[in-house]
């Protein structure tokens, strides 16, 4: 098989791939697919990471989505090394498009979809794929660490959250259909998917250039018949990178609205739905509101705000939301807020929540500290006093030995 190609020649890879698969050619076990577009900057410790995995039956397919700095040339470069990595160039069009790109091109039992500014534990594919096969997931996720520019680590726990998991290993909808789509985050990085799971149920990502992952992730869930969990952080996500796509959240400030009503129309037609709409709706509501906190411009800010309270809410059915519909009090109550006042005056009533909470917390703290004070000195005090009493046990005893 051509391990580089022009971009025209992408049928052609995928008819290879078909062939290699169907006459029995030994095939790699894990594909991980990598779209990218202009990520010299990170691309290098990115792919150090997916060379050093533990795990070796691996295809590892780059997806360049029209890039025009040296990404290509370094993953020329590797590919020199280690054959185990192909380049699909394509012209720009999105993520989206570039990991359906890498999704026609495997021929992997199991995916991952990887970024090209993330890290990864060297065993995560070899615990991932293990226990996939293990249960025979179609889905299996793990959890994440955080990292900034100095590279040390960082604990989250907002990727999984294993208090809504249920105690049945491997679950699905049905086991947990109030959390089908609460206990995990719709990043795609820290999952690995069974490729013909994907393609049985026509999976793809949403042609658009931010959160194409929801619809992907969402839809994933809602199918799966067997979903397990890793309880080890395996997946590395770079916060703060100035050259990603949540950094550049004002220049996109529709597209996680229009990836939740795509997501939405895809999942209503489905004879189950109702099971998991509360489920849904709160994830909506979440990522909605979540779309509003990371813009970086009130213009952008406001032009989002605008849009959700005069159209966009009712497109998706969250205009007649009642308390009992939703998780938390706040996503009610900000519902209600955003019907009757402007963008600034919801943005003021956030921020002066924000700060009431924090003097909260800090109220709280000090308590805590006086109390933390407290025992610690009340713990020293039986400390002297276990001291004391020992000594006159031990001088008791003494006397009364030379009598």
């Amino acid at each position: 098989m051509n391990r580089s190609r022009d971009k025209n020649e992408d049928k052609k890879m995928i008819q290879v791939n078909n062939v290699r698969e169907e006459s029995g050619e030994h095939v790699p076990k894990v594909s991980v697919i990598i779209p990218f577009h202009n990520a010299q900057s990170h691309l290098e410790e990115m792919m150090d990471s997916v060379e050093a995995q533990t795990f070796r039956e691996i295809e590892i397919l780059c997806v360049s989505d029209g890039s025009e700095d040296d990404s290509i040339k370094i993953i020329r470069e590797r590919m020199e090394k280690d054959p185990r990595i192909y380049l699909i160039e394509q012209e720009k069009h999105n993520a989206g498009v570039a990991r359906n790109k890498g999704l026609e091109c495997a021929v992997g039992k199991y995916v991952v979809f990887w970024d090209a500014d993330d890290r990864f534990h060297p065993k995560a594919l070899e615990e991932l794929y293990h226990k996939s096969e293990q249960v025979q997931a179609d889905i299996c996720v793990c959890e994440v660490c955080e990292f900034r520019g100095d590279g040390k680590l960082y604990e989250t726990g907002g990727y999984l959250q294993k208090d809504k998991l249920p105690e049945k290993d491997p679950f699905n909808k049905y086991d947990i259909p109030g959390d089908i789509f609460g206990f995990a985050s719709n990043m795609l990085w820290n999952k690995m998917l069974r490729r013909a799971f994907i393609v049985e149920n026509e999976i793809t990502f949403q042609d658009i250039r931010q959160g194409n992952d929801t619809a992907f992730v969402m839809q994933a869930m809602y199918h799966a018949e067997r979903i397990t969990t890793v309880s080890k952080e395996l997946a590395y996500y770079r916060m703060n990178n100035p050259g990603s796509l949540t950094s550049q959240a004002s220049e996109t400030w529709k597209c996680p609205f229009e990836s939740y009503r795509y997501t939405w129309e895809q999942l209503k037609k489905q004879d189950d739905f109702a099971l998991v709409e509360k489920s849904f709706r709160n994830k909506m509501i979440r990522g909605l509101f979540r779309s509003l906190n990371i813009q970086t411009s009130f213009a952008a800010y406001q032009e989002l705000y605008d849009f959700l309270k005069e159209e966009g809410m009712h497109a998706v059915d969250l205009e007649d939301v009642t308390e009992d519909m939703v998780e938390e009090p706040w996503m009610y109550a900000d519902l209600m807020r955003m019907k009757s006042m402007s963008a600034g005056d919801f943005l003021l009533c956030k921020a002066t929540e924000r700060m009431n909470d924090r003097d909260q917390l800090k109220y709280t703290l000090r308590r805590v500290r006086r109390r933390l004070a407290f025992l610690l000195a009340l713990n020293e005090k039986i400390k002297r006093l276990k001291k004391k009493i020992k000594g006159k046990s031990k001088k008791s005893i003494d006397e009364e030995g030379n009598r």
